[in-house]
């Protein structure tokens, strides 16, 4: 299971790139300059995004799919990775909600 995870994560980075190499070209965007500044971020690979839990939500993350997504269907641009995330994340809070309704409580609380 482990080298599947560290396989998986390897092609979801590579794909990631290319994805946003793809889209940074039809924009005529310099893809150096923003490949190279991403890393400086902790964020980016920080191990806390490889526990898996919740569904991610806010304003910014879905936003800014959102935006890509958009942006990338004005280019005429297939870009499936991008595509799924918002799909992924939808199918997480179902099985969420679908875990909570299985318990027949009516009371449920959260902790995060």
């Amino acid at each position: 299971m482990v080298k599947y995870v560290c396989n998986a994560w390897h092609a979801v980075k590579v794909s990631f790139a290319n994805e946003m190499g793809t889209l940074a070209k039809a924009l005529s965007v310099d893809a150096q300059p923003w490949s190279k500044s991403s890393l400086r971020y902790k964020l980016n690979i920080s191990p806390t995004y490889l526990k898996p839990g919740f569904a991610f939500g806010g304003s910014c993350l879905p936003k800014d799919v959102r935006a890509l997504n958009y942006r990338a269907k004005e280019l005429d641009l297939n870009l499936p990775l991008f595509q799924s995330i918002l799909p992924s994340n939808d199918q997480h809070l179902d099985r969420a909600v679908e875990m909570v309704l299985a318990t027949g409580k009516k009371k449920v609380g959260m902790l995060d």
